[in-house]
């Protein structure tokens, strides 16, 4: 029989908690792969996996995670869950439903959305809110602001836009996530797709709100994100495998990003 779990209750062990206008925001680590029972929240919430490996289900929807992979659960959802076999660390933000109140009805979508991975934009938010509690900055105001922004990706903005795109941007996206290692050439993606560059960043912008260099920026931030997990690597290495022009303007895009810098993270990331 499937488990019914209390707000800012979670299967593993939670190692930090703060609570914030009724919201709790937990890290939870599980030290070793297992196979966890069929279970559900009585709250919604936010999740982002901070490091190890981690696969879910929730009928017949299944979600393998890496590193950074974030994603929203609705309350009630029953799910089953298998760790990865060196563990892992996530990070999670219960949405209280005396929230909910305050919206009326403006982000039932998502409150009610089968569970599936968000954005990039969202994995940088949760990763930016995940810093902020780490170092007691948190504010009601500033948590309301995020998880409506959260709500609001969840509530498929993005997703519909990218049901809508055509052909040729998916695989501009796919160009993009190819050139993880190395600074966007909008002349040279434009030359492969056979478009005019004027006409592929003016839609592209169009469809996710951002530049292609704003896009491609934020991509490789998130994968630096990925990277600090492993603390033998140089952050100079780190800032060479993620396409920037040097530590330095790799330490002030992820300063702009983040809220704090890549070394300030690392230390927040690799403390259990």
């Amino acid at each position: 029989m499937a488990t019914q779990l209390a707000a800012g209750q979670y299967l593993g062990a939670t190692t930090r908690r703060v609570e914030c206008g009724g919201a709790m925001l937990s890290e939870v680590l599980h030290r070793q792969g297992r196979a966890l029972p069929p279970h559900g929240h009585e709250a919604s919430y936010f999740c982002v996996l901070l490091d190890g490996g981690y696969v879910e289900q929730a009928g017949p929807t299944v979600l393998a995670y890496r590193p950074f992979s974030t994603a929203f659960h609705p309350e009630g959802l029953f799910h089953v869950d298998r760790i990865g076999a060196s563990g892992a660390r996530f990070f999670m933000v219960d949405v209280p439903r005396q929230w909910s109140a305050r919206w009326d009805g403006h982000f039932d979508a998502a409150l009610n959305a089968a569970p599936g991975f968000l954005s990039h934009d969202a994995s940088l938010l949760l990763a930016r809110l995940y810093g902020w509690s780490r170092r007691e900055l948190v504010s009601v105001e500033l948590l309301d602001s995020a998880v409506c922004e959260l709500l609001g990706d969840a509530a498929g903005t993005r997703a519909t836009r990218e049901t809508r795109r055509p052909g040729w941007m998916n695989r501009c996206v796919e160009m993009l996530h190819a050139r993880i290692d190395a600074p966007v050439s909008i002349a040279e993606v434009a030359r492969a797709l056979d478009l005019h560059p004027v006409y592929m960043t003016r839609e592209f912008r169009r469809c996710f709100g951002r530049t292609v260099g704003e896009y491609s920026r934020r991509m490789r931030v998130r994968a630096a994100c990925r990277l600090l997990a492993d603390r033998g690597r140089p952050l100079a290495e780190i800032a060479a495998a993620t396409g920037f022009a040097d530590q330095s303007h790799f330490t002030r895009l992820f300063t702009a990003i983040i809220g704090c810098g890549p070394g300030q993270y690392r230390k927040l990331l690799i403390e259990t």
